[in-house]
């Protein structure tokens, strides 16, 4: 070979060894972890902090969130996407919302069809199938079935991010799916999971070379980590390659959102609505929690004086709320102050056309305005106002199209003996 060709295959020989190096360096890393929604809260080997562990650990440039785009920011969601979210932009990522949520609820119409005869003739053929196949079969033998799994509540991130796990949960979707069709009985995976890769591939179109980890529930993650060691551009990454976990330390936001309720960085409070429906989250488990509106007299003096701070914070940011002033009434209520709650109602009484749809609390705060201020002109003997207001209550209940009988849970016999709070 002469000199010139060597020197030729030489330089092709270089260029072909700098190409594969570049086009290793420039592939999109992806983590793909698979997450237990309210499991986290009292699992204590997959919890929360597990989980700032594990973004801290792989510090990603990009964080995918299991947060359908229409609420990001806006409204509550899973809380460990929401912690997630907020992690995100204390530590400046680029935070994107990657769930779909089907038109229909999937999980109502799977509860009528366990009811037809359909069901009813292709469930023995669902059995079989499960009952000889024999990925499910050992998982089964050596973890017991998954409903003991997720109520036991002790099995650990790398259980749910593991191979077993996957192909466990891969195995009985396309079970599901190989009798019943992508449908209500295995809630529409097939396509929810296609859309949710949808907007995955639009993040990785956006932050070619980037590191990305997408959050989602575990029964997720066998999909998008098949459909994703197809893309030629992206370096699937297993949870066990970044193994151990750093401790990573909870922001400030991050620990308020736990501790109080209060999900601070995460919405959108550029305007009144973000600013509403942050504050109204804290407020919920403190005074608006299990039969506490029927009930009130079961809330917590401590939770009251408690609610009380986070309303007085919130009307420094927004004085003018709507919702502000409803819940300033109900507490005025609680604290059994009824003539006050009753002034902060009325004057706000002609302003509830302000509460518009796009508020996930326009229902709510519609219907318990008037009964709220029905039972407040009962207890200060204001017989024909309370009246009054229980009728613009059973009102609003039509005007929101809902049941009769959904009325009659909320006003009970009120129209008829006035309510008296013991």
């Amino acid at each position: 070979m002469n000199k010139n060709k060597l020197f030729l295959v030489i330089i092709i020989n270089l260029m072909i060894t700098i190409f594969s190096c570049n086009s290793e360096i420039e592939k999109t890393s992806v983590l793909v972890i698979g997450t237990i929604h309210g499991g986290h809260h009292d699992n204590p080997n997959y919890s929360i902090q597990d989980l700032i562990n594990i973004l801290g650990t792989f510090n990603p440039d990009i964080i995918c969130v299991e947060i359908p785009p229409s609420y990001f920011q806006k409204r509550s969601y899973l809380k460990e996407m929401m912690i997630a979210t907020i992690y995100g932009f204390d530590n400046k990522k680029q935070v994107y919302p990657i769930d779909w949520i089907p038109p229909t609820d999937s999980r109502s119409e799977r509860t009528e069809y366990m009811k037809t005869d359909e069901y009813k003739i292709k469930k023995p053929l669902l059995d079989s199938l499960m009952d000889n196949n024999t990925i499910m079969q050992n998982f089964v033998t050596k973890y017991g079935e998954l409903e003991n799994i997720w109520s036991e509540n002790i099995s650990s991130y790398e259980f749910f991010n593991g191979e077993e796990y996957n192909d466990f949960t891969r195995e009985m979707y396309s079970t599901f799916i190989k009798v019943f069709g992508d449908g209500c009985m295995n809630l529409d995976s097939e396509k929810r999971n296609s859309e949710m890769m949808a907007l995955i591939d639009s993040v990785l179109t956006k932050n070619q070379g980037k590191k990305i980890i997408v959050l989602t529930g575990a029964e997720h993650k066998y999909y998008f980590d098949i459909e994703l060691s197809k893309r030629t551009e992206v370096k699937l990454v297993n949870l066990h390659d970044i193994l151990p976990l750093e401790e990573t330390p909870f922001t400030n936001n991050i620990s308020e959102f736990i501790n109080k309720n209060l999900a601070k960085g995460y919405y959108d409070v550029s305007d009144e609505l973000g600013i509403d429906v942050m504050y109204r989250g804290a407020l919920v488990p403190l005074i608006h929690g299990l039969y506490m509106d029927d009930n009130p007299n079961i809330v917590p003096i401590e939770n009251i004086t408690e609610a009380a701070s986070v309303v007085a914070e919130w009307e420094e940011l927004s004085p003018k709320s709507v919702e502000l002033h409803f819940e300033k009434a109900w507490i005025k209520f609680l604290e059994k102050d009824y003539k006050k709650a009753i002034e902060i109602s009325e004057s706000i009484s002609d302003r509830l056309d302000e509460i518009t749809e796009d508020n996930p609390s326009q229902g709510f705060i519609l219907r318990f305005f008037w009964r709220n201020l029905g039972f407040c002109y009962d207890m200060v003997n204001e017989r024909d106002k309370a009246l009054d207001a229980y009728q613009q209550c059973r009102n609003v209940c039509n005007e929101l199209k809902l049941t009769e009988s959904y009325a009659e849970r909320i006003l009970k016999d009120f129209e008829n003996v006035p309510y008296n709070r013991e």
